[in-house]
């Protein structure tokens, strides 16, 4: 969504506008969140009563919001050329929101666009996503006035406090703490905490206070975590511009397993290759992914295999061929709790 930030992958899965009929503010609700919550409002529907466009070109209207109103002075840039990682591509079109929020692009060339909106006092920019990895296409016809609608953007001014970002943190709990959001009052948070590696410890959990308390993985590792604040109608209004990180350090075995042989590049025989990694003292079973990288279709030679001890054999020939494998580890629950990285190695004729 946001085009200055690369490691924002994880968010891209959230879509930030719901206004305009496309997305469903609440969609990532998490399971356990509570149901009864104010119904939203739907606004009444955004029409164009302007000039139609010049022969052969066309016009695209919207409205940006924030907080259910209009937001003034935005700008705004309508993308020919659009990379979710590095943003408009070429020049441009752009304008800014009136009074009442409203944009217009009067007398476009006809094409595909996408739609992006700079937040508030900022350098970071936000698009109109699909839920996925890329933006929405919008089409402009010839003759025709494209309304958008209306979209509700969010502010990047929740401030996070601890653990503080970069700190070291002791045992398997953590409060998760930050500034109470009040202008205007939050309704309620989204908070995530993602470990370096293994399964979201929480994703999108719902919680009424400015503070939580999460039980972490029972094996030191890396975490991330990010909040995000929003209305009584569902609105997100607002989140941390950057997530905040901390470390466990202090627990037997860590969530992420070391590979140990064949080594990251090795070139080696192909008869009996033995795959081994550090082992995790809270593992029930391990997974393995390995696919043959020289074939065209990435066919894999290890499905998500399933094993108990921290090593496999793999019985009988591989051909001559670059592999590229991993490994993760499930506790008794079938939780992941580590990961190795993808290494690869060379099987030589």
């Amino acid at each position: 969504m946001r085009q200055k930030f690369p490691y924002f992958l994880w968010l891209l899965l959230l879509t930030l506008l719901a206004g305009c009929g496309l997305w469903d503010s609440d969609i990532a609700e998490s399971p356990d969140a509570s149901s009864d919550e104010t119904a939203v409002t739907e606004p009444e529907e955004l029409t164009y009563t302007g000039d139609a466009p010049s022969d052969g070109k066309g016009n695209v209207f919207g409205e940006i919001r924030w907080n259910g109103s209009g937001v003034p002075d935005l700008e705004v840039a309508l993308c020919g050329e659009f990379s979710t990682f590095s943003g408009c591509g070429g020049t441009p079109l752009t304008t800014t929101t009136d009074e009442n929020g409203q944009y217009l692009f009067k007398d476009v060339a006809p094409g595909v666009y996408a739609l992006s909106v700079k937040v508030f006092d900022t350098d970071d920019w936000l698009y109109i996503s699909n839920g996925i990895f890329s933006s929405i296409d919008f089409e402009v016809n010839a003759g025709k006035t494209l309304t958008i609608g209306y979209q509700d953007i969010f502010k990047l001014d929740l401030k996070l406090l601890e653990p503080i970002d970069a700190s070291t943190v002791a045992g398997e709990k953590v409060l998760l703490d930050w500034h109470e959001y009040e202008n205007p009052q939050a309704a309620y948070y989204k908070v995530s905490l993602y470990p370096d590696e293994g399964d979201a410890v929480v994703f999108d959990r719902r919680v009424e206070e400015s503070s939580f308390a999460v039980d972490l993985l029972p094996v030191s590792c890396g975490y991330r975590w990010s909040v995000e604040a929003y209305n009584a109608d569902r609105i997100k209004i607002s989140e941390s511009p950057e997530p905040f990180t901390f470390v466990v350090d202090s627990l037997p075995g860590s969530c992420q397993l070391a590979i140990q042989e064949p080594a990251d590049g090795a070139e080696i025989r192909g008869d009996n290759i033995l795959l081994d990694w550090a082992d995790s003292p809270l593992a029930a079973s391990y997974k393995i992914l390995m696919w043959n990288d020289d074939d065209p279709d990435r066919t894999n030679v290890l499905d998500f295999f399933e094993v108990n001890e921290s090593s496999y054999t793999i019985p009988g020939l591989l051909t001559p061929a670059r592999y590229v494998w991993s490994v993760s580890a499930y506790d008794q629950a079938g939780n992941k709790i580590g990961a190795t990285e993808i290494y690869d190695f060379v099987v030589r004729p």
